[in-house]
């Protein structure tokens, strides 16, 4: 049915460009045309994380939404060490979406390069010791041999933010969480880190159950209210609940506090808005099965609870929140119906909305051409005084015509209309400019004569003048009725004959 959109999207822009006698012809042709299309879908890229990992199983889930909902297709062929690799991945332009925590993500998306669609989990910071390790709280850790994941992963991102916060100085293991359980079994590293949504991996849930037993470290009030404090954007305090991983020896045997940042999917602000709109649909509409990641979702508010904490939308995931369903009522049910009824219906809709739509472009283009006019009037009333400032506002609507050409916003016929207008008013500028120079130059050269009258027997008044000239001309500059060449011009003017006529008498400072 996609082929069905992109169709019918071609036969309202020829209905807006054709005569009124040939939208029927194109609605027919389009109709027969559309009886024999088989469907196409939309196609975006992923990068989420490893196999058997939780951000995998994320993964899979977005693919299945996207593709029984939306009917978009998201390929997901990348092996990823976690958060830093996918947003590198995104930013380079490899892929389309990318599985991050928000921690990681925080800096490229106030910087605008890349924006969010929906938090699809909560991840916790572990921190892993064996059951019988003396190691009871962070500070413990001083001096010890910690495993904080590899470069790329979002694990070594919070790992290095965390112990950068509190000042401990530890032996660095940048390995894979897989390979640091097995070195904390075998007390080759003292405690590894992990971040990650509760229950949602496999094997993390498999490695906290074998032998020997292993067990979470609390983190500390402070830590966690100065992340709070330092990071908003990124961090929240958080609780381990009492039984998280294994409910019959409960692990951890007690509520234990934390910290935890959103897993969410982001893309770049230059994908289609109404492709990452269908996308966000898909996954609000089947919320109920991402609650496996993110339990608030079996029996909450899930239209907040995607969005909670995320201040960086991109336009589409923004749209499909405020008003749902991103494809139009007829779009929906010619996906629904048989080609032939599509056919129909499109026969019937392209005439009716072509003649409104060209009826409704003409009718903006003929009020933002009387708009234009009206500001160019006002415009013109200052030309007379200040010619400078006036040339400068009529290139800048000039500049505001040329955007809107460009981005199809403005008809070529109007354009050139408005080019005309702003033309005239320019030129006219521009001509005032040169008469203003020209007389500022001729004021100029009899205000020098009469300095070097007033210099011979009377410096003092001499140098009062020529500090008057001075100013007068700076302040002509400053209230931009002259521009700054023509104010360099006058001054070298006076600094020529001022350096041929100086009196001894003059200070040397006035000669500069």
């Amino acid at each position: 049915m996609q082929r069905f959109r992109q169709l019918s999207i071609i036969i309202l822009y020829l209905a807006n460009k054709l005569p009124t006698k040939l939208i029927s012809i194109g609605g027919i042709l389009g109709a027969i045309t559309l009886t024999g299309c088989s469907p196409s879908r939309q196609t975006l890229t992923m990068s989420s994380g490893g196999n058997g990992g939780a951000y995998e199983r994320i993964g899979r889930q977005i693919i299945t939404s996207a593709q029984e909902v939306g009917k978009i297709t998201v390929r997901d062929n990348h092996d990823s060490p976690g958060s830093q690799k996918n947003l590198e991945r995104l930013l380079s332009g490899e892929i389309d979406l990318a599985l991050v925590q928000l921690d990681v993500a925080s800096e490229a998306m106030t910087t605008g390069k890349v924006q969010a669609i929906v938090v699809l989990a909560h991840e916790y910071l572990h921190i892993i010791t064996q059951a019988n390790s003396e190691i009871e709280t962070l500070s413990d850790l001083q001096g010890k041999r910690v495993a904080i994941g590899p470069p790329g992963s979002g694990i070594y991102f919070t790992a290095k933010r965390v112990f950068s916060a509190t000042n401990l100085n530890i032996v660095e293991e940048q390995i894979r969480f897989d390979e640091a359980f097995n070195k904390v079994r075998e007390q080759q590293i003292d405690a590894m880190v992990y971040v990650g949504p509760l229950g949602s991996s496999k094997k993390i849930q498999a490695e906290l159950t074998k032998a020997p037993l292993l067990r979470l470290i609390p983190i500390e009030k402070a830590l966690i209210n100065y992340l709070t404090i330092q990071f908003p954007e990124s961090y929240q305090s958080a609780i381990f609940p009492q039984g998280s991983y294994v409910p019959l020896r409960p692990l951890p045997s007690e509520d234990l506090p934390t910290i935890s940042t959103a897993a969410a999917l982001v893309t770049r602000p230059n994908i289609s808005k109404q492709t990452i709109a269908l996308l966000t649909w898909s996954i609000l509409s089947s919320s109920r099965q991402y609650s496996l990641f993110y339990p608030e979702l079996a029996d909450g508010n899930a239209d907040s609870l995607l969005r909670n904490g995320l201040v960086f939308l991109h336009p589409g995931s923004q749209q499909a929140f405020n008003e749902g369903d991103p494809r139009e009522v007829w779009v929906r049910y010619l996906e629904e119906n048989q080609d032939l009824q599509a056919g129909v219906i499109i026969v019937i809709s392209t005439g009716i909305i072509g003649f409104l739509l060209r009826m409704w472009r003409q009718k903006r283009c003929q009020n933002f051409i009387k708009n234009s006019r009206l500001a160019l009037n006002e415009i013109s009333d200052n030309v007379e005084t200040n010619p400078s400032q006036t040339l400068k506002e009529v290139e800048e609507l000039r500049q505001q015509h040329r955007l809107m050409l460009i981005e199809g916003d403005l008809p070529k016929e109007a354009y050139e209309k408005l080019e005309k207008m702003t033309q005239v008013i320019a030129e006219q500028c521009r001509n005032l400019q040169e008469k203003q120079r020209q007389a500022n130059i001729r004021n100029t050269l009899e205000l020098i004569e009469e300095w070097q009258s007033f210099s011979k027997f009377c410096p003092e008044e001499a140098k009062k003048k020529l500090k008057e000239l001075e100013d007068k001309y700076r302040e002509l500059l400053l209230s931009r009725q002259i521009d700054l060449q023509t104010y360099i011009n006058l001054k070298q003017l006076i600094n020529h004959h001022v350096s041929v006529n100086i009196n001894h008498n003059i200070p040397t400072t006035l000669r500069s």
